[in-house]
């Protein structure tokens, strides 16, 4: 009957057979769209995320595998005072509840210290120099001086006891050595020096004239000072 019924239907009810026929269609789609949904969704599964922070990483990994979770190292910072590997923080946070299927982030603590470029340090001021070191997060950084009629300027570069190049990417732990200028030669009239090594001079005289005129303006102040102290009344009874 049920099939005579849908016959009769569509024979004489095309246009409402194929509207419902349309809607049926439709609403069976919607419903295993969302049924696919929940499944790759993991709709309903949420897992407490495990406390990995201060790990080392393969043992955090272990961890997370075994829950079931992916991980990534989203960022990594070195700290000399932290073992290398070490898992420093984790997105999302420890015991939060997440879907089974979210990626944990792990920000760790680098195998190896960070490496910069070594920028151009000769013809220039000592004081430029190691301005410019410690921005760039150099920390151990000596001073050398050697013989030369150019007074506080940088005329050579060690790392590690060997000459680099500037460009060259080392450690930000590395030992670093400036050369430097003493200003006791007697200066080479015929050299020719360039631009910048003359502006490098001229700052180092003009910083050391500053220094010397406040030295002697203290001087004079003190000595002008002492000169107006009145002295010690003598013994009346005397």
């Amino acid at each position: 009957m049920n099939n005579s019924f849908f016959s009769g239907f569509k024979a004489n009810h095309p246009i409402a057979y194929n509207a419902l026929l349309i809607v049926v269609t439709f609403v069976a789609i919607c419903y295993a769209a969302l049924m696919l949904i929940d499944v790759f969704t993991a709709h309903g599964q949420e897992k407490k995320v495990p406390n990995v922070c201060n790990l080392p990483l393969d043992k955090a990994v272990e961890v997370l595998e075994s829950e079931g979770f992916k991980w990534e190292i989203s960022d990594s910072t070195f700290n000399e005072s932290i073992k290398p590997g070490t898992v420093l923080s984790q997105d999302p946070k420890p015991n939060s509840y997440v879907k089974a299927i979210r990626t944990i982030y792990l920000n760790i603590n680098s195998f190896y210290p960070r490496a910069v470029a070594l920028p151009v340090l000769t013809e220039i001021s000592v004081r430029q120099g190691l301005s410019m070191l410690k921005s760039l997060g150099f920390k151990n950084v000596g001073v050398d001086t050697v013989p030369s009629p150019y007074e506080g300027l940088i005329l050579a570069v060690k790392v590690n006891g060997r000459q680099v190049k500037a460009g060259t990417r080392v450690s930000v732990n590395s030992m670093i050595r400036l050369s430097v200028g003493d200003g006791q030669e007697d200066l080479d009239p015929t050299q020719v020096l360039p631009t910048s090594t003359l502006d490098s001079l001229q700052e180092i005289q003009r910083r050391k004239a500053m220094q010397e005129a406040r030295a002697r303006a203290k001087a004079e102040a003190q000595e002008a000072k002492s000169s107006e102290t009145p002295e010690p009344a003598g013994n009346l009874d005397e």
